[in-house]
């Protein structure tokens, strides 16, 4: 029997508001770390009637956007994320194992007016790889800060 091979896809586009303002801190090396917090919507039908249920997730944001982020957002911004998921652990401060699962972006877009939105289309109120975390052996879960 041969060996299953499929594509390895790690990737997710959600929309929503942040739940609160932005967390910016500093790792170690002085590299900035956001973290926003957002909650999106879905929409389906149930016996006929429609329903809606609200998800939370915490999204990570690198480099100088994640302190563009921390500058323009607040509690109730409407945002576009792209990126992928990634679950970590840690100890928290019981000294209790814990999981989180966040987003980590590799594209925001805001959705409100701001400093950034007017930039010309070169220096976009998006941002890709060129705004990614540190080479990934340089940063470690300890590093994080959250």
């Amino acid at each position: 029997m041969s060996e299953l091979r499929f594509p390895k896809i790690n990737s997710i586009v959600i929309s929503g508001r942040l739940t609160r303002d932005v967390d910016l801190r500093y790792i170690p090396s002085g590299t900035p770390v956001a973290k926003l917090s957002i909650a999106f919507d879905r929409s389906y039908q149930k016996n006929g009637e429609w329903q809606q249920e609200t998800s939370y997730m915490d999204v990570i944001v690198w480099s100088k956007r994640g302190e563009q982020c921390a500058e323009s957002l607040h509690k109730g911004s409407p945002v576009i994320v792209e990126g992928y998921l990634r679950t970590r652990s840690y100890t928290d401060s019981n000294n209790q194992n814990r999981k989180a699962t966040e987003i980590v972006a590799n594209k925001i877009s805001f959705l409100e007016k701001s400093d950034y939105t007017a930039q010309p289309k070169s220096e976009s109120n998006d941002f890709t790889s060129g705004s990614q975390p540190p080479v990934k052996s340089e940063i470690t879960d300890d590093d994080v800060p959250f």
